[in-house]
């Protein structure tokens, strides 16, 4: 499959399918992808995580693509769902 040059969601990509690129903040938002085009989202159900792991690692992979400023922030979330994990075991 080919990354697509029209969007940034790379072999994620549905531009053939909608056509509507005002969905772009739902589908298919720049601080949801990896360079490589792969969703966070994918990882965690690929690796079957469940609530507060896969929170975790949506945190940590997408630390400061949103806002670089809130990086710091973005970790600190990753840390609150791990010790909530761990709180449970």
């Amino acid at each position: 499959m080919k990354n697509c040059t029209t969007c940034k969601a790379g072999i994620m990509c549905q531009c053939n399918i909608a056509k509507n690129k005002n969905k772009e903040n739902v589908d298919h938002p720049d601080h949801y992808l990896k360079d490589s085009g792969h969703e966070v989202i994918d990882v965690i159900d690929a690796w079957k995580l469940n609530f507060n792991l896969g929170n975790a690692i949506k945190y940590i992979a997408r630390a400061g693509r949103k806002d670089p400023n809130k990086t710091k922030e973005d970790l600190n979330k990753a840390i609150w769902y791990i010790q909530n994990q761990i709180n449970k075991l």
